[in-house]
């Protein structure tokens, strides 16, 4: 067996050009910025689209002293259906890695441990890239001093382990100066998936996967159904709430607007109903999607069992071009399948009326992003689709595309302006509506006559540089002879200046949109863009979009509630917060093919468990005035799409739902759910009397 032993710094250099990237994590317990603990992984990367080859696969030990991080890397012959052992070896004084009882390196030099949970057998989410190959971890035994534990993981039938090839734990584990790490694994080969097929059953499940509530014929859709049914009947409808989702029996009342609005009394921000009740809004996102999400399915119907007809009443379980992808590429929602089996032909009806009698009885206030329901309060979410971009967003500088931005939203906003059950606008989602500095890069290369380019060299000169484009030039290494030759310049300018150009264009872009929507709309809320904590460019960016809204709408999709660092950023801004998305979908262990989510819940009642944790918490916020649980119903297995070809999965396959695909409630779940939605208000009075 051929073994090479060498630093990482060499082994980035050769990883530069990254296509897919593939990373699989066997042990790991570090904070890699703190360059602090230690891990063993297996890494690849390829270029372009190709996969990654199992000629290229590395097992690389990574120590960490506090100052530095320093690698132990094995790149050796890989042999496919071999079983291999390896150990690693971590003290105050040394590493060590072994393969097969082979001494792979040493790495003199002290050790840092980490503070904190150790993780087993996982795969990040920004590492599961394509492979030719795939490594199944058998057994892991840790050891240190007089403490040992082993762990053995069941081996999935092949066609369910591809969905998601890990079986993560995360364990209690104080590594205090050493630790030995035994593994047992072996490495296949990727499978031809038309050996397998077909991978999904007609009702939208992994054929592979077997579990006591899953669906095996339209007998067990409709006794779901009458179980159901049967529930909700024992059910009371939640009393003194008025149809908002406001508090009547708080002890205190506001003026009614008809609008819902902000207040803040004894410390706490509120949210004031149309009708004037306190509100602590709890809203279920994607209602009732009722043939959303879909999974793409042109050159790929081998790995379905069936399909649905694409006429009669089937029809309504297909489309073609989601996702705006061409109008050839065909995709298919299973639970609607589903639904039509189990309610008939008055399946539409049937659904719309069951979601909103659920939504009732289970506690939510209304419906959260992506959804609607008549007669419920909802969250939307404006679109500028229709808005031509300079780069990623519109030249906001340009008075014709803000006469075009303008007239989008107008045509968005006025038909629902004087509905009250409109919590409030927001417009667009997450990092698309951050301003980057690649952005900036790009304008800045653009011709002389854009608007954009030339607002963006005008501020540097007077606020930069005091209106010296001299300097300007200089700085931004410039051959110009006067001003208005650097407009039609492609600079290079220096970092500092690219932050302070991007936070000039995002504060613009986010004052333009909010005084537009406030103009055409004085009354409803303003939301923002739903920012996620650290999904930006900057912690400014949170800054600066706070100064553009009522209300600071938020996703976070974390098991805290708020850290010390989302405190510090609220508290600094001051402003009310509503977070528009949370979730914590169920693994179920990797037994039905679903994806493993970044924050992810052993099973339902797990999930719920969860959910109740984070809901008492940001009921019982100052600042919080409502959540929203991200989403209604389970994802595709094989993927939400955008795609078409032949891999197994196309985007997101996460079980996010409070139902399944059969549009049956998660009942360990929804009955957690349904507890704490109820004791929510009761908590933020008690918390702000």
């Amino acid at each position: 067996m051929k073994i090479q032993f060498f630093v990482l710094a060499i082994f980035l250099l050769s990883t530069l050009a990254l296509g897919e990237i593939n990373r699989l994590y066997i042990v790991s317990q570090y904070d890699w910025g703190a360059k602090t603990g230690f891990y063993i992984d297996f890494e690849n990367s390829s270029e372009g689209s190709s996969p990654c080859r199992l000629d290229n696969l590395h097992l690389i030990l990574g120590i960490a002293d506090g100052k530095n991080w320093r690698f132990i890397v094995a790149s050796p012959k890989w042999k496919l259906d071999e079983v291999y052992k390896s150990k690693a070896i971590v003290t105050t004084q040394k590493g060590e890695l072994y393969l097969d009882g082979e001494l792979v390196g040493r790495s003199e030099g002290s050790f840092q441990p980490h503070r904190g949970d150790l993780t087993l057998y996982h795969i990040p989410g920004w590492a599961k890239g394509k492979a030719d190959y795939l490594i199944i971890v058998e057994k892991i035994k840790l050891s240190a001093g007089k403490r040992t534990r082993t762990f053995t993981f069941p081996q999935r039938p092949l066609p369910l382990f591809i969905f998601e090839p890990q079986l993560p734990q995360i364990i209690p584990w104080t590594t205090s100066d050493s630790i030995e790490i035994e593994i047992t694994f072996r490495i296949i080969a990727y499978p031809d998936l038309k050996k397998l097929a077909p991978f999904i059953d007609r009702y939208g499940q992994c054929k592979y996967a077997d579990w006591k509530e899953k669906i095996k014929s339209d007998e067990d859709l409709k006794k779901a159904w009458e179980e159901e049914k049967r529930w909700l009947a024992s059910l009371s409808e939640p009393k003194g709430y008025d149809r908002f989702g406001g508090y009547e029996l708080a002890g205190w009342k506001e003026k009614g607007t008809g609008f819902y609005r902000v207040i803040k009394k004894n410390n706490y921000w509120w949210l004031i109903t149309p009708e004037g009740n306190p509100c602590f809004y709890i809203g279920l996102c994607g209602v009732p999607t009722l043939n959303w999400e879909m999974t793409p399915v042109s050159d790929r119907e081998y790995l379905f069992e069936w399909l649905p007809p694409k006429d009669g009443i089937y029809s309504a379980c297909w489309a073609r071009g989601a996702w705006g992808t061409s109008q050839a590429d065909e995709y298919v929602a299973f639970h609607t399948a589903n639904m039509i089996r189990k309610y008939g032909e008055n399946w539409r009806e049937i659904a719309i009326e069951l979601t909103r009698k659920r939504l009732k009885l289970w506690g939510f206030s209304g419906v959260g992003k992506w959804g609607e329901l008549e007669g419920l309060p909802f969250l939307p979410v404006l679109y500028r689709w229709d808005v031509p971009n300079v780069a990623r967003h519109p030249d906001i500088f340009d008075p014709e595309i803000r006469e075009k931005f303008r007239e989008s939203l107008r045509r968005q906003i006025e038909p629902r302006k004087d509905d009250p059950f409109v919590v409030g606008w927001s417009l667009g989602n997450e990092y698309d509506e951050i301003i980057s500095r690649e952005e900036i890069r790009e304008i800045l290369r653009k011709p002389a006559n854009i608007p954009a380019k030339r607002a963006l060299i005008d501020y540097a000169i007077e606020n930069i540089y005091k209106g010296d484009w001299k300097s300007l030039a200089n700085a931004w290494k410039l051959d110009a002879e006067n001003k208005e030759e650097i407009y039609g310049k492609h600079p290079n300018l220096p970092d500092e200046d690219l932050e302070k150009l991007r936070l000039f264009y995002a504060e613009r872009y986010y004052e333009f949109i909010y005084r537009t929507v406030k103009e055409i709309d004085p009354n409803h809320l303003y939301f923002g863009f739903w920012i996620v904590p650290g999904w930006w460019e900057s912690e400014e960016d949170w800054r600066v979009s706070a100064k553009y809204c009522d209300v600071i709408g938020y996703d976070l999709y974390s098991f805290e509630f708020m850290s010390d660092w989302i405190k510090r950023l609220v508290e600094e801004t001051g402003k009310p917060i509503i977070c528009g998305e949370f979730s914590y979908p169920a693994f179920y262990n990797g037994e039905r093919g679903f994806g493993l989510y970044g924050v992810w819940a052993k099973d339902d009642a797990h999930s719920g468990e969860l959910y109740s944790k984070w809901l008492k918490d940001a009921s019982q916020n100052p600042y919080c005035l409502g959540v929203a649980w991200f989403f209604y119903r389970d994802q595709p297995l094989t993927g939400r799409g955008p795609g078409r070809g032949e891999d197994l999965i196309y985007g997101e396959h996460y079980a996010f739902g409070m139902v399944d695909m059969g549009d049956k409630p998660k009942w360990e779940l929804v009955k957690r759910v349904r507890e704490t939605n109820l004791m929510a208000i009761k908590l933020r009075l008690e918390a702000s009397k």
